[in-house]
């Protein structure tokens, strides 16, 4: 039977900025260790979607727990590990992979409106995406339709995962509070994203020269040296944002080595 999932609290706007700050020091405390545990996320993932294409998104959620759980024990002094990435297959699974389900139909739906919007079909986007003279006005349509119909899918989806974990929560349930929980701490969230965007930024720009500097076989490695810590600390930051928002009494910064 479902719990009663914890409340939550409208947060500061400017703590969406300390949540990033907080991923990254959890990350930089023992980043050997994320480093591995993202590098086998992101290969699992890749060999999915090469075996069954857009459905590889039903794995997503369940393996996205794994760093909720490498997180939550690393604030209690232990050592993130692998075994914590599969960590999903053994937490209330039923209610994990709709969770996959919602994503992908929402973002099939959301790019199906954004092509009808501009009158395209995904042959035709392709078509001139290859010959490099997309419409502009028609790219724009599709990015702001898809942009406006996945921002609720985003909200549904932001605290779900960590709520069916750690609060045994349903999967209506999780999606519920995830959404009022979300509109709740959108200033916050927004401000999240800014400074997510931020740092991806400052990375690529740090990066960039190398890329002109190295040989072509070495640019595909430099270029997953940014990808894998950046996807690091993005799903770190799932675990901060559902702690400052649902825990807001336990501080993230009690993180052994965090501190």
């Amino acid at each position: 039977m479902s719990q009663p999932v914890p409340f939550f609290a409208p947060v500061p706007a400017r703590e969406g900025a300390e949540w990033v700050q907080l991923s990254w020091r959890i990350f930089r405390a023992h980043w050997p260790r994320y480093i591995g545990l993202t590098s086998l996320y992101l290969l699992l993932m890749q060999m999915c979607a090469a075996i069954v294409g857009p459905l590889c998104m039903l794995l997503n959620p369940i393996l996205s727990v794994g760093f909720l759980a490498a997180a939550w024990h690393h604030e209690r002094g232990e050592l993130p590990e692998v075994k914590h990435l599969f960590a999903g297959f053994k937490s209330n699974l039923r209610a994990l992979l709709p969770l996959g389900g919602v994503h992908l139909v929402g973002l099939l739906f959301a790019l199906t409106m954004g092509l009808l919007a501009s009158g395209l079909s995904l042959d035709q986007l392709k078509g001139f995406e290859e010959q490099g003279a997309v419409p502009q006005e028609a790219l724009m349509r599709v990015m702001l339709v898809t942009l406006a119909i996945t921002l609720p899918l985003t909200a549904a989806l932001w605290f779900s995962p960590a709520l069916i974990v750690f609060s045994d929560a349903g999967f209506a349930q999780a999606i519920g509070a995830s959404v009022r929980a979300s509109l709740a701490n959108w200033l916050s969230m927004s401000v999240y994203g800014v400074a997510m965007f931020g740092l991806t930024v400052l990375a690529v720009v740090l990066v960039s020269p190398l890329l002109y500097l190295l040989p072509a076989k070495m640019v595909l490695t430099t270029v997953m040296l940014l990808v894998v810590p950046l996807t690091a600390i993005r799903m770190i930051s799932d675990y901060v944002c559902y702690r400052r928002v649902f825990h807001r009494e336990e501080r993230v910064t009690k993180v052994a080595g965090a501190g």
